[in-house]
């Protein structure tokens, strides 16, 4: 098992904790703190570096992860479905009930197409109707 480091708060003032790598479904750059705001299904880290470090260093460790868009990472492995329509990954439901969800951009959409169809055969597409 592979960890990134990360904190509970965007300041740090919670101390650092170890995340599971296979724990992230996305990350995205959140502008207004400056930080890289690191979701499982439960719950939201936060960690600093940029997406490209990101994405270099997780693929170079052997993990599926992909730029959905200019501020977001996801990871391929826990995507469950993807929306055709609007471009949507979904990550499945947390504890709670919340379906978690991320949009993607076209470019970021077809290269996951291109991935999941590699990696992962079976994953569902839904498209919905356009009204």
């Amino acid at each position: 098992m592979s960890s990134i480091s990360v904190t509970r708060d965007p300041k740090g003032s919670t101390g650092l904790s170890a995340l599971d790598i296979t724990e992230i479904t996305y990350m995205e750059f959140e502008q207004s703190l400056y930080r890289i705001m690191v979701h499982t299904k439960d719950e939201v880290f936060y960690t600093v570096g940029t997406l490209k470090y990101w994405v270099t260093t997780l693929k170079s460790s052997g993990y599926n992860f992909v730029l959905a868009d200019r501020n977001t990472l996801i990871n391929v492995k826990n995507i469950i479905q993807l929306d055709k329509t609007f471009h949507v990954a979904y990550f499945g439901e947390n504890r709670k009930g919340i379906e978690q969800k991320c949009f993607l951009s076209e470019k970021g959409y077809k290269e996951v197409v291109k991935d999941v169809k590699i990696s992962q055969p079976n994953i569902a597409f839904i498209e919905l109707p356009l009204w």
